[in-house]
């Protein structure tokens, strides 16, 4: 059964849904990422997962968010909706950044595949690279940032492909320095200590401080 919302398209919490709702949240999760970019669906669920819904109360999109510690920053660890083109990712991702800034956030974080990966082929390097426009279409900024390669947890273990860093500020706050976004969100996503060997690597790659 599909519960029908209030508004014409909220944004709501995962868990306020129903089974057959998430079910189709799945559906969009597994469509939106290949099998080596994906986590067990019910392990996304131990983070905060909102959902975009249309009018007849059948989810468009997810986001997966993460506080970073108490930075204030939030990280963005899987955004996809159902159909593209059609302005439900512009409309969702302002959704979500609104939500985040009413309650207090400044700084929106997220990582994208790297164009630039050595073996992509082209069909890869396009599909990359219209993603990053996206986000840039979306105030999304492309950080200066080189060598940046996160480990990932969960299912993902040992996958560690380049990425590239992004951001958008919330509100009316301003980017911190690039070094201490790299530095957050190596410490609160991924565990990894400022003197870790990754993200010192990272920053000198980058000639950051």
């Amino acid at each position: 059964m599909i519960v029908q919302p209030q508004d014409d398209h909220p944004l709501v919490e995962a868990a306020t849904l129903t089974a057959d709702q998430l079910a189709l949240v799945q559906e969009i999760y597994d469509e939106a990422f290949p099998e080596d970019l994906r986590v067990p669906f019910d392990d996304l669920l131990v983070d905060r997962v909102l959902v975009r819904l249309d009018p007849q109360g059948r989810p468009e999109g997810l986001a997966v968010v993460r506080a970073l510690g108490g930075t204030g920053w939030t990280f963005l660890r899987y955004y996809a909706v159902g159909a593209r083109g059609g302005g439900t990712g512009s409309a969702m991702l302002e959704q979500l950044a609104a939500r985040l800034s009413r309650e207090g956030g400044s700084l929106l974080v997220w990582d994208v595949e790297d164009p630039d990966e050595p073996g992509l082929g082209p069909d890869h390097v396009l599909e990359h690279q219209r993603r990053i426009r996206f986000y840039e279409r979306n105030a999304g900024e492309l950080l200066p940032v080189a060598e940046y390669r996160p480990p990932h947890d969960g299912g993902l273990e040992g996958h560690a492909p380049p990425m590239r860093l992004m951001c958008r500020t919330l509100g009316a706050w301003v980017r911190p320095p690039v070094a201490d976004i790299v530095r957050g969100a190596y410490q609160h996503r991924y565990g990894l200590a400022g003197d870790d060997p990754v993200v010192l690597r990272t920053l000198e790659a980058s000639a950051l401080p």
